[in-house]
């Protein structure tokens, strides 16, 4: 309904307000005020709405249309935008924000240029400190001194786990974590929740690895604390009273705080991967306490906990609801056992798995798969100042640049007719290889100086957990079929979407239980399996 419309009515309740007997005055001065409310909104997101600015949407609702359809449907609201008017790049007005998609390939690079970078300036800092609890002094501590010295969590990330020998020993430590555990922890009796049980051995694995011997969350209390902590982030991003609609969560948060201030308090930290006590370091010599800088380790967690599991739930999802993919998988994976190598209760069959991506292809391409198909990463950007992109659209300062991965990663333009659909065999062929270095096209880690830092430590980790699973064990689905889980409910923040249920499996140790395994990570150089 246009204002035109709208107005219409207006005047036209207002002739014939009284000859209608039967609506009371109430009412009356309802429609009224709604429709001049209407109106008003309209005047005011058309007066504030440059022309040369990206096309506008129209909303059944001005400002509240775009968030009620990003709050109902997530990402999928983004995604369907596309699909209806086939934009390149399209505007979305919400309460005091304005919002840039940008869907065409040309216009993310456009982004992404380095000429654009002082620009288009990445929001990672915000988004923590949304919900790890900081006070507003600290806040205010660190937007200074991440502005004059960058973002110091995620210089710290590739410095230390971007490649080289960092990478080489923080993958070690994960991987002999989960060979300790896997072999006796993941046989259970009755049915268990295929995604608990990765999410366990992987939780355990990469925060191992990282907060050391020490770490926090090898206490069962703590590992509860975060798993009741991250539904009421939404809450914390959104909700104008976190404090009623996420009391539990904030509860559980202070608890999860309460377990790395005692972390740092008794020197856990000196005993952890070297990123965590040079990050504290540098958090206490901006000026933080010590109590402050326990709360960014949420920040840091959420970067390690929140994808991994998801990623790994739906790769074997793929491998192990398909008989010829399994199959070939576990004949790939055989190519890893180098030797043999004496054990306490006699030999084993040596797996390196930093051979992983050379000796598996079809395991990499089905990986490689999963993260085009499933991911919903969203790179999130911010407008320094007025510019226009491309020489064609007007952005406006302050407003929030979107690039959605699944629009990307669904454009059949790019991807072929069955962009919609899983296709194990995709990167197997050399056009599919060749899309994985183009960050227009592929994009599950995002792009630029946003692409996730730790993106080949959890996916080493990721690979290693499939590989002990596949070679040990057989997954048998508890209801007969394997059924793909919807993921309608899945957070718009995360990278990977969750599934909105688990799926019931049997977890057994495979017929040949002769064989006993040793799983290592070797000393070559680590290479990016994407």
């Amino acid at each position: 309904m246009s204002p035109t419309d709208i107005s219409t009515v207006i005047l036209w309740i207002y002739l014939h307000r009284f000859s209608l007997p039967t609506m009371s005055s109430a009412v009356i001065v309802a429609l009224v005020t709604f429709a001049t409310i209407y109106v008003i909104l309209q005047v005011l997101l058309r007066a504030t709405q440059s022309k040369s600015e990206p096309r506008l949407l129209s909303a059944a609702v001005p400002f509240l249309g775009p968030a009620v359809g990003i709050a109902r449907h997530k990402v999928n609201y983004l995604v369907n935008l596309r699909k209806c008017y086939a934009l390149p790049i399209q505007t979305l007005r919400m309460p005091f924000q304005r919002i840039y998609v940008v869907n065409a390939s040309h216009l993310i690079q456009a982004v992404q240029n380095k000429i654009n970078l002082p620009t288009f300036v990445p929001t990672l800092l915000d988004f923590g400190m949304l919900f790890s609890g900081l006070t507003k002094s600290s806040k205010a501590t660190l937007v200074q001194a991440y502005g004059i010295h960058g973002n110091g969590f995620t210089k710290s990330v590739h410095k230390h786990l971007s490649s080289g020998s960092g990478l080489q020993a923080a993958t070690r430590t994960a991987v002999d974590r989960m060979a300790a555990s896997v072999p006796n922890n993941l046989v259970t009796q009755g049915s268990v929740g295929l995604y608990d049980a990765l999410r366990h051995q992987l939780m355990l694995a990469l925060t191992g690895a990282i907060y050391g011997p020490e770490n926090p969350y090898d206490d069962p209390a703590t590992q509860a604390s975060w798993l009741e902590f991250v539904p009421g982030i939404n809450h914390l991003l959104y909700s104008p009273f976190p404090s009623l609609t996420a009391r539990k969560a904030l509860q559980a948060r202070a608890r999860v705080i309460g377990a790395f201030q005692k972390y740092f308090e008794t020197g856990g930290h000196t005993q952890a991967f070297t990123m965590i006590p040079e990050m504290f370091k540098v958090n206490m010599a901006h000026g933080l306490c010590a109590a402050e800088a326990a709360k960014l380790e949420m920040a840091t967690s959420l970067a390690m906990l929140s994808s991994g599991a998801i990623s790994a739930f739906w790769l074997m999802f793929h491998i192990v609801s398909n008989p010829d993919s399994l199959r070939q998988c576990r004949q790939e994976i055989l190519n890893l056992v180098t030797k043999e190598a004496a054990t306490a209760t006699g030999v084993a069959k040596l797996v390196d798995l930093s051979d992983i991506k050379q000796k598996c292809p079809t395991l990499i391409a089905m990986w490689q798969e999963t993260l085009r198909y499933h991911s919903t990463v969203i790179n999130i950007k911010k407008v320094q100042n007025d510019t226009t992109l491309a020489e064609q659209y007007y952005l406006k300062k302050d407003g929030i640049v979107m690039i959605p991965g699944t629009a990307v990663h669904h454009d059949t333009d790019t991807w072929g007719s069955n962009a919609s659909q899983f296709d194990q065999t995709r990167f197997l062929a050399p056009e599919g290889r060749k899309k994985l270095s183009n960050t227009t096209a592929f994009r599950p880690f995002g792009a630029g100086t946003t692409m996730c830092p730790g993106r080949h430590f959890s996916t080493n980790a990721i690979l290693s957990l499939t590989v002990m699973i596949l070679l040990q064990f057989d997954i048998e689905v508890v209801e007969g079929v394997w059924r793909m889980p919807t993921k309608k409910n899945a957070d718009m923040w995360n990278a990977m979407p969750k599934p909105d249920w688990d799926i019931p499996v049997r977890i057994t140790k495979r017929s040949d239980t002769s064989t006993e395994w040793k799983f290592v990570w070797g000393s070559g150089s680590i290479a990016d399996t994407k």
